[in-house]
């Protein structure tokens, strides 16, 4: 897949301990679907931020963040996720956070941040949790 399509810029950095694919689920202009696998940590959260920052510059403000394939996140990551949530939500957008596994969600509840996110199991429910705007007639 060519993230760079749908994202100008987007794979411009190269990552071993982090892959990212992106989707536009449905044809949602607003809705990105961000795929990863590997792990975060202090080290390369920085370019994390930098490859989700380029998305929601170029308009998406409803994120779907597929953490099935992510096997660990540091407390980096994590304040990454959380500054993503504000940025979007003042930007009228959302976040999910689809197939969370033990070992990331572990995380995400001992820093007491799980009760901010929306989850999901699938990507049907993830987008049913989005406020989205409706389509155009």
């Amino acid at each position: 897949m060519d993230n760079n399509r749908i994202v100008e810029g987007f794979d411009d950095e190269e990552d071993e301990k982090l892959s990212i694919e992106i989707e536009v689920p449905g044809g949602l202009a607003s809705c990105l679907l961000l795929r990863l696998s590997g792990y975060i940590d202090t080290y390369n959260a920085s370019n994390f931020q930098r490859k989700v920052y380029k998305a929601m510059d170029r308009g998406f403000t409803h994120l779907i963040f597929d953490l099935f394939a992510l096997s660990y996140v540091s407390s980096t990551g994590i304040n990454s996720f959380i500054t993503f949530l504000k940025l979007s939500q003042q930007r009228g957008g959302d976040i999910v956070l689809l197939g969370v596994q033990r070992e990331v969600s572990g995380v995400f509840e001992v820093l007491g941040f799980h009760v901010f996110f929306k989850m999901a199991t699938s990507l049907p429910g993830a987008l049913d949790q989005l406020s989205l705007p409706p389509l155009p007639r």
